[in-house]
């Protein structure tokens, strides 16, 4: 279906006009000039792209059969995309980690991405190829203490890595549990990424929370998700603005993913709908140069 809608500039707050065609967000900013197009009406709602939020569960919901009840959960929340973290211990059990995890999210409906977590001592140069080699473009390093990280070949980790930027996250081990050498670890971290110029976010949100601006971009997720903007996947909800009152806990009236209606009203319509794993991200491909060096918020 091709249609136009006008939308609300999250920061600007002017009003443009978006041309939504076989999925995606074709232009942006278009005069409301007559076209000849069909124009949605959005008078009354106020519409925003769809967020990426992190879960560390899907997976786990699609395996016990209740996998569209935590789909639905995050739609409600405004999240249309997510990105699956897969915990392992080596590298040994990478391959078939993941090969489960997709199998299981199969038939999610939903678009996403996997990050894998392992502790930072099982970190080897051909875990790294393997990673690359599978388009994962996350890793979240599991950390207990300061020599942890200073003991890594850093300058070979990143040639391993090359010409892929993967974005690597520091994450103090539960094990870590004195405050003190947490801030230590963190600190340590920072000097290491900016000494070796590496992919990183110093704040990484937790699940249910939204992916940032920026930390889409580091990731190569902008302007595929989260945005809508040209070359965005027609991905947004729209949340109703005729109520007299706020609801205690404001949902979407409207979901759409990829320009086809999922929910209206109380109703939904996710027969048939089937997401699929993002492969071909490539990250910080559109991070701006005045952000090369900004790891967070």
């Amino acid at each position: 279906m091709k249609y136009e809608m006008d939308i609300i500039d999250g920061k600007s707050k002017e009003k443009r006009r978006l041309w939504i065609e076989e999925e995606k967000v074709r232009y942006s900013g278009l005069t409301s000039e007559h076209t000849g197009m069909y124009v949605l009406n959005t008078d009354q709602f106020h519409v925003v792209p769809g967020n990426i939020t992190i879960s560390t569960s899907i997976s786990e919901a699609f395996k016990k059969g209740n996998g569209l009840s935590s789909v639905k959960q995050l739609l409600l929340f405004g999240f249309t995309s997510f990105i699956q973290i897969i915990e392992i211990d080596h590298e040994r059990t990478f391959n078939n980690s993941l090969q489960n995890n997709r199998k299981l999210l199969k038939e999610c409906p939903l678009d996403h991405i996997y990050a894998v977590q392992i502790p930072i001592v099982k970190l080897t140069d051909s875990f790294l190829r393997k990673v690359k080699q599978e388009s994962i473009p996350i890793i979240f390093l599991e950390v207990e203490s300061i020599q942890d990280i200073t003991s890594k070949p850093w300058k070979r980790i990143c040639e391993a890595m090359f010409p892929k930027r993967i974005l690597i996250v520091c994450k103090p081990s539960p094990k870590s549990i004195v405050k003190q050498e947490v801030e230590s670890i963190h600190i340590e971290w920072e000097n290491i990424v900016r000494e070796n110029r590496l992919n990183s976010f110093f704040h990484f949100p937790v699940p249910g929370e939204p992916i940032s601006d920026l930390l889409q971009k580091r990731i190569g997720l902008f302007p595929k998700k989260g945005s809508l903007v040209m070359g965005s996947d027609a991905d947004y909800c729209m949340y109703g603005t005729y109520q007299r009152e706020t609801p205690p806990i404001k949902v979407p009236d409207i979901v759409v993913l990829k320009g086809k209606v999922v929910k209206a009203g109380k109703r939904w319509m996710l027969d048939g709908i089937r997401g699929e794993e993002m492969t071909s991200i490539v990250p910080e491909q559109f991070l701006p140069i005045q952000d090369i060096y900004r790891y967070e918020d």
